[in-house]
């Protein structure tokens, strides 16, 4: 009997490479959450760092209006950062639940094709037993109908 051969094995090989290309865009799109995060963090640690320097410049007595001017300027581009930085996270992150949605998918429907190979191997499996089966029967019945003619015992049931 032949051996088992799927025919849409191309299918689950092309459905395998668009999970891993989903994988590898969702990698991506988690190392830039990532990355993102680490900057507003940053941002976050130089406004505060800012805002200490303004407050030692102020008791010290040497914040004058021009410098006052700078760090006000230096704050205001610091808070821009923030927002703009803010605003990629959350788009970044409204992409990542679309890649992950898409990865999902991808991983379903490559499980759907090799369930369907899976169903079909156990179909051909189960006739190639039923046709080994109802060999083993038949070389059963003739050799029971050969050990009767030999023994001649057929011949008296006649």
């Amino acid at each position: 009997m032949p051996a088992f051969k799927f025919r849409l094995d191309f299918l689950i090989a092309l459905r395998r490479q668009k999970e891993e290309e989903a994988a590898v865009k969702l990698a991506r799109r988690l190392a830039s959450i990532s990355e993102l995060e680490e900057n507003l963090e940053a941002l976050f640690t130089r406004l505060g760092q800012l805002t200490e320097e303004i407050k030692t410049h102020g008791q010290m007595g040497r914040l004058t209006g021009p410098l006052m001017r700078l760090y006000s300027d230096y704050q205001n581009r610091l808070r821009q950062d923030i927002k703009k930085t803010e605003e990629l996270l959350i788009l970044s992150r409204r992409e990542e639940a679309k890649e992950r949605l898409a990865l999902t998918r991808a991983v379903m429907a490559r499980q759907v094709i090799e369930k369907t190979k899976d169903r079909q191997k156990e179909a051909f499996d189960q006739e190639a037993e039923r046709g080994e089966r109802e060999t083993l029967e038949e070389m059963a019945g003739l050799a029971r109908t050969w050990r009767l003619k030999e023994t001649g015992v057929g011949d008296d049931a006649n």
